[in-house]
């Protein structure tokens, strides 16, 4: 059985509720050479349920009892994971049709990796902007979106994602981002293929975890020599992430201080003149009034596929 062009992978804890809609953007795509691999992180919310009731033989669900946390669930995908190139597909994200397609067309050419724009909205989907990708400075090379992601299965393990020991384990992504952005080539699409729900995970304490884990990476990373030998330029970017943490930390007293603070957050750089296209802006409009559904006719798949596939897994150690 030939493996399968892309391997989907999403990591999930608690997204029961995105499931359905996740699966039916994912089946609305152009290119159907796919698995999906799902990992099930602990849920409490019948999560996993909610995958098994898909019956789709492209499916891979991976469930087991306890919450370990985004790096360890993104390792396990990786390692549950067959297919040519894995492309990174959060649960309450949504994509817009040709993503997979456009990302085939660069599969077989020059480059290591393929990111893109994506859409910001709220939690009604109504557009709040469009975020590029973010400059160049002194220590970090120009970088993208992690969700936007996709690259060959045996790069991703090679880099692989930390396993951080704050809560729900966020900036586990910024090794993987940071050094395929310095040290491989990557296709830069100049248009959203992505969409970010961007108010659904406005937490305080999650950015104080995530600034945690990022710092971590980042020491590693240039202590490593993955990033540049600059004393005074490795000082100076962790000097600003310490005071943006004191900042954060300070915002505990006035809690709603730090919902304000989310619209001053950049969107990095797009294109001079560039505008969402408006078919992608009738597509997110179609996922809000639903009419982007799962079919309860079978779907089409191409030949070669098991049966859908289902592992309750054993917790183990991550590497």
């Amino acid at each position: 059985m030939a493996a399968p062009a892309f391997s989907v992978m999403t990591p999930v804890y608690n997204g029961a509720e995105f499931i359905s809609r996740c699966y039916a953007v994912l089946r609305d795509q152009t290119f159907t050479d796919w698995e999906w691999v799902v990992v099930d992180d602990g849920s409490t919310d019948g999560t996993a349920q909610r995958v098994r009731e898909i019956a789709d033989p492209r499916v891979k669900l991976i469930s087991y009892p306890r919450n370990r946390g985004r790096g360890y669930a993104r390792t396990e995908a990786l390692q549950a994971s067959t297919g040519d190139w894995v492309v990174l597909w959060d649960v309450d994200d949504i994509y817009f049709p040709d993503r997979l397609e456009r990302i085939n067309e660069i599969r077989h050419g020059e480059y290591d990796y393929y990111c893109s724009y994506t859409v910001v909205v709220d939690n009604d989907l109504n557009i709040k902007g469009v975020r590029g990708f973010l400059p160049k400075s002194n220590m970090l090379p120009r970088y993208f979106v992690h969700h936007t992601l996709a690259c060959p299965l045996p790069l991703a393990r090679e880099i692989g994602y930390d396993v951080l020991e704050t809560e729900g384990g966020p900036g586990e992504d910024c090794r993987m981002v940071m050094t395929l952005a310095a040290n491989f080539r990557g296709f830069y699409d100049h248009d959203a293929l992505a969409v970010y729900q961007e108010d659904r995970e406005v937490n305080l304490q999650k950015s104080i975890d995530t600034n945690r884990g990022q710092s971590r990476v980042l020491r590693a990373m240039y202590y490593d020599g993955v990033l540049p030998r600059k004393p005074w330029g490795y000082f100076m970017m962790m000097f600003r992430r310490h005071i943006k943490l004191l900042i954060l930390q300070m915002m505990r007293i006035a809690p709603g201080l730090y919902r304000r603070t989310v619209r001053l957050r950049t969107l990095g750089d797009t294109l001079p003149g560039y505008s969402l296209p408006q078919q992608r802006r009738d597509y997110i409009l179609s996922v809000r009034d639903g009419e982007v559904a799962v079919s309860e006719e079978s779907p089409t798949v191409p030949s070669g596929h098991p049966s859908t596939r289902f592992v309750d897994a054993p917790l183990r150690k991550a590497a």
